[in-house]
C-alpha cells in the first residue's frame, strides 16, 4: 500500500498561493499536498495548474489527491458536472491519481438536506457517475467522503456506493462519520477494501451549541479540535 502523509491545502494565515503552501509543506517536513479549489485554482485553470506542477516538481512535492467543494443543493447539476470534469483535467496535470469532490454544500443542514434526501440521491448519483466516467477516461480515479447527513455513515454511504455502481474509491474521514452516530471503526469495517485516501481529524462533542458548532443526527454538536 502506498502510504503518504499530506497537508491539506486549506488556507493558512499568511499563505496566499499554492507556492506558499508548497513551501510550507517542505518547511514542516512533508512532501505531499492535497490540493483544494482555492488560491490560483478557485476555478479549473489549466495554465495555473501547469505552473503549480512545475514548482511542486522542483520542491519534490506531490499531490496525492485533489479536492473540490461542489454543491448540487443550490447549483445546476449539469453545470456542476462540467465544472468538476475540468477539475479532473487539473488533477491530471498536477499528477494526482485521485479527484475528490463533495456533492452537497449544505451537508450539515439537518432538516433542509434530509427533506430532500431522495432528490439529492437521484441527482447526486448521476453527477458522480458522469464525473467518474470522464475522470476514468483520462486516467484519474474518483474518491468520495463520508460527509453530512445523506452520503455518510454505514447505511447512507453503503447506499451511495451501491447506487453509483462504479469502481469509485472511498475517503475515510475519521471525524465526519460521527455525525451519523457511527464510528470510524464501523465505517472502515464496512468499506475498508475501497479506502484509497484518509482525512485525519478529531472532534469534540457537546450537548448544546456554544455557537457555530455542527449538529449530529443524535442531537449533539461537534467542533474540530487538535488531534488527541
Amino acid at each position: 500500500m502506498n502510504k503518504k502523509i499530506a497537508i491539506y491545502s486549506a488556507p493558512y494565515p499568511g499563505l496566499e498561493s499554492y507556492c506558499d503552501m508548497i513551501d510550507f509543506a517542505t518547511e514542516v517536513g512533508v512532501n505531499a499536498l492535497e490540493g483544494f479549489c482555492h488560491f490560483e485554482l478557485s476555478s479549473p485553470d489549466i495554465e495555473a495548474a501547469k505552473r503549480i506542477r512545475e514548482y511542486a516538481d522542483k520542491k519534490n512535492v506531490t499531490c496525492p489527491c485533489f479536492s473540490v467543494f461542489a454543491d448540487i443543493y443550490h447549483d445546476d447539476p449539469a453545470e456542476k458536472t462540467e465544472w468538476l470534469c475540468h477539475f479532473a483535467d487539473v488533477a491530471k496535470i498536477l499528477g494526482s491519481p485521485y479527484l475528490h469532490h463533495t456533492v452537497i454544500g449544505d451537508c450539515f443542514d439537518h432538516p433542509g438536506v434530509l427533506a430532500k434526501k431522495e432528490e439529492l440521491f437521484e441527482s447526486g448519483i448521476k453527477l458522480v457517475r458522469d464525473v467518474t466516467d470522464y475522470a476514468a477516461s483520462i486516467g484519474i480515479g474518483t474518491v468520495y467522503e463520508d460527509q453530512g447527513f445523506v452520503f455518510n455513515g454505514v447505511e447512507g454511504f453503503g447506499r451511495f456506493l451501491g447506487e453509483v455502481d462504479s469502481p469509485v474509491g472511498v475517503v475515510a474521514d475519521t471525524g465526519n462519520v460521527f455525525q451519523t452516530g457511527d464510528t470510524i471503526a464501523d465505517f472502515v469495517s464496512a468499506f475498508g477494501s475501497r479506502v484509497k485516501h484518509v482525512h485525519v481529524k478529531d472532534w469534540a462533542f457537546f450537548p448544546s451549541d456554544p455557537g457555530g458548532y455542527l449538529p449530529t443526527l443524535d442531537g449533539r454538536f461537534a467542533c474540530d479540535v487538535e488531534l488527541g
